[in-house]
């Protein structure tokens, strides 16, 4: 009998010694342990274990390494029986790019504090593909559109969906002859048959872009005849004209925290700010706008912003094509910091609107290293921001379309490309989904390609339908449909299933 007591207390403090091991060191020693992995951890004092609560597995410093994540990750995934401090230890772990003392200082001003004084990339998601998710969506012969033009079909030039409007699926596509139309993408092109497609003449010329606002009560159209407009939807009728520009407007842009703010650029090498707050000139029925603030020759090589000697007047705005400006947006975290985009180089420039004055040079406050691996310059057709605001997108006429930290501009910090891939002409554009997950970009190849964003190096998925270079693209809010745009004069909608939504 005092044998058997004796082998109990043994095998009781043999399971105690265990459980002391296993028992979690502190946070300060865990730190210690990822910041400098040959570190031994001093042995903990003995707890003593609390009854019935299981062991906690201890989790081993090699799994924090950074060439052994994704396995470890997927053992998460898989495994029920690691503790929720584990998970938490796992996202302190992620990576913080460092700053150097000029760039942390200008984040700091611009964007504010961030977590351990790294930047707004530093938190990593889960590196899980999803690629089965986007090689699901499909288009059928139902979910064609054509526009019809004054003698034949006509190509649509560019594409939006609304924001809140049908449900974030009613699409606004303008045409090469200054049309705007609303295709209601809840259903497919059979509802056409019984109801005439609602549209309107927007502009003499082709249209460049079209940008709802943040309540899809209005929208601006910019268009080849120099102009860019704003409209009341419901009405459809031109609330304000905005001129000034003496090229084609290529791109507009809404301020994101300022819905009276907005921003166009112009093939014209300048890029005008706009606020719809100021009296404008009344003339003929129109109300005419002037800018508040002027960017000129933004993206130009030449030595246009030199002053005259025999005056304080800069010279003509009108500039060379090859300085057009062909992207600008609105950096969603500072409503009076601006991004462009040339046509020229691929370089990124950001402007502070705060330090610009319409009669001295325009100079931006950040610019981005050059992103081309050609020998030659390479300009950028479209330059987009994903709606975190963390993220900046640019196709470059090198084939690639490049990723950059927007809080932190500088190198690029990715790029996607395909063997088959074509950028070749200023019509390309780009399109982010809603979750951020996935950019999508047209080609000159006809094609439509897919890359998931946290797999630069993977291979894209790529959607074959159109006769013709692609060229806009739009996603709707719920990610499972998006719209494209080609020269073959048809808007494909693409759907997740490949389903055809019948008219009730």
């Amino acid at each position: 009998m005092a044998e058997n007591s004796y082998r109990y207390r043994k095998k009781q403090a043999q399971d105690n010694s265990i459980l002391v091991f296993l028992t979690p060191p502190p946070l300060a020693d865990i730190t210690r342990q990822i910041n400098n992995v040959n570190c031994k951890l001093e042995t903990p004092e003995p707890v003593t274990p609390t009854p019935g609560v299981p062991p906690k597995k201890r989790i081993k410093c090699d799994n924090l390494q950074n060439n052994s994540q994704p396995d470890f990750y997927a053992n998460i995934s898989n495994n029920s029986s690691v503790s929720t401090s584990s998970s938490r230890l796992i996202k302190d772990t992620d990576l913080c790019y460092g700053l150097t003392l000029q760039n942390a200082l200008f984040q700091r001003e611009i964007w504010g504090t961030t977590i351990m004084g790294g930047s707004t990339m530093a938190s990593k998601r889960w590196n899980v593909s999803t690629r089965f998710f986007i090689k699901d969506f499909k288009n059928t012969d139902n979910n064609v559109f054509r526009f019809l033009g004054d003698r034949n079909f006509v190509a649509p030039f560019v594409c939006s969906f609304s924001h809140v409007a049908c449900n974030g699926k009613l699409l606004a596509a303008a045409d090469e002859e200054g049309m705007v139309g609303f295709i209601d993408a809840r259903y497919d092109n059979t509802i056409e048959l019984e109801r005439v497609r609602n549209e309107f003449r927007a502009h003499d010329n082709a249209v460049f872009d079209v940008m709802w606002s943040h309540d899809d009560c209005s929208m601006v159209t910019a268009s080849g005849d120099q102009t860019a407009k704003l409209w009341d939807v419901e009405l459809q009728q031109c609330k304000a004209t905005f001129g000034g520009h003496t090229c084609s407007i290529k791109s507009v842009n809404f301020n994101p925290l300022n819905p009276n703010l907005w921003v166009t650029s112009s093939r014209d090498g300048n890029i005008f700010i706009w606020d719809t707050r100021l009296i404008g000139l009344c003339s003929e029925g129109d109300v005419s706008f002037k800018p508040v603030i002027s960017i000129r020759n933004a993206h130009s090589h030449d030595d246009l912003k030199k002053k005259s000697r025999k005056s304080n007047q800069l010279l003509p705005i009108r500039s060379k094509p090859t300085s057009s400006v062909t992207g600008v947006q609105f950096l969603m975290n500072q409503d009076l910091l601006l991004a462009s985009s040339g046509a020229s180089d691929s370089i990124i420039k950001y402007w502070d609107l705060r330090n610009q004055d319409a009669l001295s040079n325009s100079t931006p406050v950040q610019t981005s290293l050059s992103s081309s691996f050609a020998k030659r310059p390479h300009g950028i057709s479209d330059l987009i921001l994903d709606q975190s605001g963390t993220r900046l997108y640019a196709s470059s006429t090198d084939h690639r379309v490049y990723m950059y930290d927007a809080a932190n501009l500088g190198a690029p910090i990715g790029h996607f490309t395909s063997k088959t891939y074509r950028c070749s002409s200023f019509y390309v554009r780009l399109a982010c989904s809603p979750d951020g997950r996935y950019i999508a970009s047209g080609s000159s190849d006809k094609s439509i390609y897919i890359w998931e964003v946290d797999f630069p190096g993977a291979d894209p998925v790529i959607l074959k339908a159109h006769e013709n270079e692609v060229t806009s693209l739009s996603w709707s809010k719920d990610i499972e449909t998006f719209a494209s745009c080609s020269d073959d004069t048809t808007l494909r909608i693409w759907r997740i299933d490949g389903s055809n939504n019948s008219k009730e």
